[in-house]
């Protein structure tokens, strides 16, 4: 995989756009101080053109690298995709999709110290892609090499890896919100339906009058029975048009008028029944569809299966993917409050408390390396360890209101900047070991995914399906740390919405909301408890 034309791309995180840049320059400057003297020469002979094109050459060879990266952990990736989706048991598909998404993507590639995590590797529409999609036959994928060239064209080959997911739709997927009665129970027509259906056929369309002819009706009603049997065909040549047609046709006239006045105005009311904004979601959800129905039987059958008020209603939701951003907005602020609670805080990280590094030296050579050089290190948890080299929010470590220590978000822990945490964490609790360990956990990623599944949960409980036009991650911007006294310690969790289009490969952009979790830790007869978090949801002052 790593030919010598490949620069070293090891630690870069795609979705940084600092760090896939950096890699950039330095393969750049690496390449040009290979032949500085004639390299300098032709970039005065050729005005700064010459130079471009040596640094065009070093973003496409980083592309490929990162190409090259993504194809060999793409097995293992598959590996955890297969193990999540054992593990579901919601029974609702989306909700099960939502749960294999939110773990995969915290997952590391492996087990080793130097492992990063797959988020850091694909962007999450990839990962979106092959849960959903996933590549049948790997043997596949041709092998494509560059023009008079030896190497292998890495680009490429990852380019045809996602057309040939695209192809091969999981027969599972498709399944998914479609109908479990049959097409004669589920569009039983009344007298006014069919009437209504008949009108608005071809024949009628081209002569009103038409109707009136006993042998025309008969062909009228004749044609949407064949509509009828070709939405059914659907399933199979079009799902996601037959998935946008069956939530429609099971919209009323009624929430049809609340949709449309929504739509128009971009207002979200307070009194917007819930049963309305999933509707709008499942609507977004289905926004490429609408850009693809162009051709007359499509639009033929759409025409046929729905009624009157469905049908103008459809013509008027080419942007209705807008408004999932102000749904996911409210569903956001309105999280605090659907937020179950099933553990404490506590029993959620407690069970890797005694786990240590120490009795692990094949899985951290490095780290157990460093303890035989500091016998202060052998506390380290194993979940603490595993922070190594991921993507980290900032921390603050007080002691009531004096600040002891502040470390900036990274995207990726370094082995110094994990030892110097460890230590001061330590000094913050240097007597009382349970709760050092304890803190290690809260830090860990074991910690935050207790309250970030909790807020994904009570998303999804809100809107009652993941929205995909505008794919919404979470993100632990920061985690402080107060200590009260010795018997009083409380935990502050900061997360963000972070918003990503489907489809488009883009930097997401934060959200002017943020949900901050207040999580206390109490001694009592010498053990530590965790009452129930505080949550609330903050609005970020804009700089002027």
């Amino acid at each position: 995989m790593h030919g010598p034309v490949l620069p070293d791309v090891k630690m870069v995180n795609i979705n940084h756009r600092e760090s896939w840049e950096g890699a950039v320059s330095r393969h750049f400057r690496s390449q040009f101080k290979a032949s500085s003297l004639k390299n300098l020469c032709l970039s005065i002979i050729t005005f700064g053109v010459y130079p471009y094109k040596k640094y065009k050459q070093s973003k496409r060879s980083v592309a490929q690298a990162l190409s090259a990266r993504k194809l060999f952990f793409f097995r293992a990736l598959q590996e955890h995709i297969e193990e999540r989706r054992k593990e579901q048991t919601h029974p609702d598909p989306r909700q099960s999709l939502n749960a294999i998404f939110m773990s995969v993507q915290s997952e590391k590639v492996d087990e080793t110290e130097e492992a990063l995590e797959f988020k850091a590797i694909y962007y999450p529409n990839e990962l979106l892609l092959f849960i959903t999609n996933p590549i049948r036959d790997n043997r596949s994928i041709r092998l494509h090499r560059h023009k008079s060239r030896k190497h292998l064209d890495y680009l490429r080959m990852w380019h045809e890896l996602k057309k040939k997911a695209r192809i091969n739709q999981y027969r599972q997927i498709q399944n998914i919100n479609y109908c479990s009665r049959t097409l004669k129970e589920e569009y039983c027509l009344a007298p006014a339906g069919i009437h209504d259906r008949l009108t608005r056929t071809s024949v009628c369309r081209k002569n009103i009058y038409l109707t009136t002819k006993f042998r025309e009706l008969g062909k009228a009603f004749q044609e949407v029975v064949l509509a009828y049997q070709d939405f059914d065909e659907l399933k199979e040549t079009n799902p996601e048009l037959f998935h946008l047609l069956a939530t429609l046709s099971k919209t009323s006239k009624k929430d049809i008028e609340i949709l449309q006045t929504y739509l128009a105005s971009r207002y979200l009311p307070q009194d917007l029944p819930l049963a309305n904004r999933r509707q709008l979601i499942q609507l977004a959800n289905q926004q490429e569809v609408l850009y693809h129905m162009s051709e007359e039987d499509q639009f033929g059958i759409c025409a046929l299966i729905l009624n009157k008020y469905q049908w103008e209603f459809l013509l008027s939701i080419q942007e209705v993917s807008q408004v999932t951003l102000g749904l996911l907005d409210w569903a956001f602020e309105e999280c605090p409050s659907e937020i179950q609670k099933e553990l404490s805080f506590i029993e959620h990280i407690y069970e890797g408390v005694d786990k240590k590094i120490k009795d692990d030296t094949e899985a951290f050579p490095t780290l157990n390396e460093k303890i035989s050089e500091d016998q202060d290190l052998r506390f380290m948890t194993v979940d603490f360890a595993k922070e190594l080299h991921r993507e980290r929010p900032s921390l603050y470590l007080y002691n009531h209101d004096k600040l002891l220590f502040h470390a900036d978000k990274t995207d990726s822990f370094s082995v110094e900047k994990l030892i110097e945490t460890y230590k001061e964490m330590q000094k913050l609790c240097p007597v009382d070991e349970p709760l050092f360990s304890l803190l290690q956990q809260a830090f860990s990623q074991v910690g935050r995914q207790a309250f970030q599944s909790a807020i994904e949960d009570g998303v999804l409980k809100l809107l009652g399906e993941k929205p995909q036009y505008f794919l919404p991650i979470l993100s632990n911007t920061d985690i402080t740390v107060v200590m009260e006294d010795e018997n009083h310690l409380k935990l502050r969790y900061t997360f963000e919405q972070l918003i990503t289009k489907k489809g488009e490969v883009q930097h997401p952009f934060e959200k002017e909301k943020y949900m901050m979790i207040t999580q206390p830790l109490i001694k009592q007869d010498g053990r530590w408890f965790s009452p129930e978090a505080q949550k609330k949801i903050a609005v970020k002052k804009r700089s002027e």
